[in-house]
């Protein structure tokens, strides 16, 4: 089986353009190809399930709006292949999915999520307008337990400059903390190295 996840970070663009930086370079991501990258963000996803995570991202974010949401299967494939192509989707093949993320991470360098003001603000807001209390919609604007017990670690990967934090040779402690992190939505997965992609 191969075992799908997004690579990148995401950035904010003055043009409001849809855009993610890959190692050194910043590449626009367009239509459904945003779709298929956020699908893959932060998870490590099944070939065959890629396209209905996509296609239940895109019913959560235009309910009642099918013109937006009928992607068929070969628009999907076709962005599907260019963002493989373009390295901002790699892949491992495994018949676990715990050994295909391990793997993978080991042929990654890592980044920390830079939350900005402004994007916790709007996820208050969020939440704020979906029902949950002033009090719980606050907590964005605090650290989360993670983020104080593996602050040293995130301090480090912080540090580690503009290519970021390369897992090779990482111990099994390290990978440990590292997938966690991950699936805590604390790191992206900045780039990976040759050979990690079709």
């Amino acid at each position: 089986m191969k075992w799908y996840t997004a690579v990148g970070v995401k950035m904010e663009s003055a043009g409001g353009a849809f855009c993610v930086r890959v190692g050194k370079e910043t590449k626009n991501l367009l239509g459904v190809e945003c779709y298929v990258w956020n699908a893959l963000l932060w998870s490590f996803v099944e070939e065959r399930e890629v396209y209905g995570r996509m296609v239940r991202l895109l019913e959560l974010s235009f309910p009642g709006q099918p013109a937006k949401t009928d992607i068929d299967r070969e628009e999907f494939l076709l962005c599907f292949r260019r963002l493989l192509s373009r390295g901002l989707i790699a892949f491992r093949e495994s018949e676990d999915r715990k050994e295909a993320a391990e793997e993978l991470l080991k042929a990654a360098y890592v980044a920390c999520v830079g939350r900005t003001w402004g994007e916790r603000f709007l996820t208050f807001c969020e939440g704020v307008a979906c029902g949950t209390s002033l009090k719980d919609s606050a907590q964005v604007f605090k650290k989360s337990p993670l983020e104080k017990t593996r602050g040293e670690l995130l301090r480090e990967i912080q540090g580690s400059g503009g290519t970021g934090f390369s897992l090779e040779g990482a111990d099994q402690e390290l990978l440990g903390n590292i997938m966690e992190l991950h699936q805590n939505r604390l790191l992206f997965i900045r780039s990976v190295k040759e050979g990690a992609f079709a």
